[in-house]
């Protein structure tokens, strides 16, 4: 789910899938549309009870997350089975990747569509990437898993007509959203709300990926003012917390007001995990407070043992990677359907101005009131930190390392100029 796509999740041979599909898909679809005439048939010593409930099963997989960074939320899947016929498919929401370059995952325009593959296919690759996955049973009637998966069959055949998005095209988004939508005479009723969904979208997606640190950082640069809104439960779904919500969640019919579980209670381990993710001891808190103490350090030593050359070269190189930050949060903000539009205050500092500045005005001797001025700017930043949730120690230890390196170069500006 929640995650970006830049090379296949699942290497798995999706065209024999789909030829297999299209070959029987038609004549299974019609057997399942005349199920409900069905009276106690077998096959292979699989017996269809009388009111035809075991004739198609439905299933929400739910596998573990891994440290790359398109699967750190784990991932969630729909499993339709008729054992009468031989059908065991897995359908998968998965993104594009023939084009899934980090820029067009960065940008929300990865392709994202529905995927059968045979569960047998599905496993093996999961077992694999050493993840494990749990199933659990939908308690979903007849009619409701017939029209399930007539809904999935048809969004494949569809192909790719969505862009990938971590809030609104993800893999546990899109499923819940058919097993909505799959409800006769019903609908769906969300338990109450507990921890960690009480919690604002970046809270949630901070609590969300507590273990993967770089990732906390980098969607929290990118994710802009989303962070503090409460978006539609259907689109702030995790896979580590979908079963607990789906256990307190109900089908509710339409007339009667008569309420029956989502999960029927029968769950199954298909895979045992063996590669549990451990929290990285490197985290953005240790990298760039080192980075801020370097720069103490470097300042001291250009005012007190007239360093130039090193100072000059980190200052270069802090400031384009200030320039490259900033365009890339324009491009976010601006193009980007990752999180969908929204500003981002991190703009405020990471911008490619400074860089313009520097080169239209730096031999100007009015240059000193431009840095004095984006010193303003930086202390203003900083102190807003208590205030605004999006704003955290790592990002401010790189605002404060900036905030040193600016503060020396209006005092040399200064002193050149007086």
């Amino acid at each position: 789910m929640h995650r970006i796509r830049y090379k296949r999740e699942y290497r798995m041979n999706y065209a024999k899938a789909i030829s297999r599909i299209k070959t029987i898909g038609i004549v299974y679809l019609l057997l399942i549309l005349s199920a409900w005439d069905m009276r106690a048939q077998t096959n292979d010593s699989i017996t269809v009870a009388p009111d035809s409930s075991n004739f198609v099963t439905a299933s929400l997989l739910v596998a573990t997350p891994t440290n790359t960074i398109y699967s750190v939320f784990g991932h969630a899947t729909l499993r339709l089975e008729c054992p009468v016929h031989h059908l065991d498919y897995v359908f998968t929401f998965e993104s594009d990747t023939n084009v899934g370059t980090f820029m067009t995952g960065v940008a929300g325009k990865a392709i994202a569509k529905y995927v059968a593959v045979s569960t047998s296919d599905y496993l093996r690759e999961i077992e694999k990437d050493k993840r494990g996955v749990t199933q659990y049973e939908l308690n979903l009637t007849v009619e409701e898993e017939k029209e399930l998966w007539r809904l999935l069959d048809e969004d494949m055949m569809a192909g790719g007509y969505r862009h990938f998005n971590l809030l609104f095209t993800n893999c546990l988004s899109t499923s819940i959203i058919k097993l909505q939508q799959c409800l006769q005479g019903e609908y769906f009723e969300w338990g109450p709300t507990r921890f960690p969904q009480t919690l604002v979208n970046g809270e949630l997606f901070r609590y969300s990926v507590r273990n993967y640190p770089w990732v906390e950082f980098l969607f929290v640069t990118v994710g802009g003012t989303i962070y503090d809104e409460y978006s539609q439960q259907e689109y702030r779904l995790v896979p580590e917390f979908i079963v607990p919500m789906l256990k307190e969640a109900h089908f509710v019919n339409s007339e009667t007001g008569e309420k029956r579980p989502v999960l029927t209670g029968k769950s199954k381990v298909l895979i045992e995990a063996k590669d549990i993710p451990k929290p990285s001891k490197i985290t953005p808190t240790w990298v760039f407070g080192l980075l801020l103490l370097f720069t103490v350090l470097l300042t001291i030593g250009e005012w007190v043992w007239k360093w130039k050359k090193l100072p000059q070269a980190f200052d270069a190189l802090l400031l384009t990677a200030q320039t490259l930050l900033g365009i890339l949060l324009l491009f976010v903000t601006v193009y980007s359907e990752l999180f969908g539009s929204t500003w981002n205050w991190y703009l405020v500092v990471y911008n490619p101005i400074p860089l313009l500045m520097w080169l239209l005005f730096r031999k100007r001797k009015f240059f000193s009131k431009i840095w004095l001025f984006y010193i303003v700017v930086l202390v203003v930043f900083l102190v807003a930190t208590p205030l605004m949730s999006v704003l955290d120690m790592p990002h401010q230890m790189i605002t404060a390392s900036m905030l040193v390196r600016c503060i020396n170069k209006y005092r040399l500006n200064r002193k050149k100029y007086s």
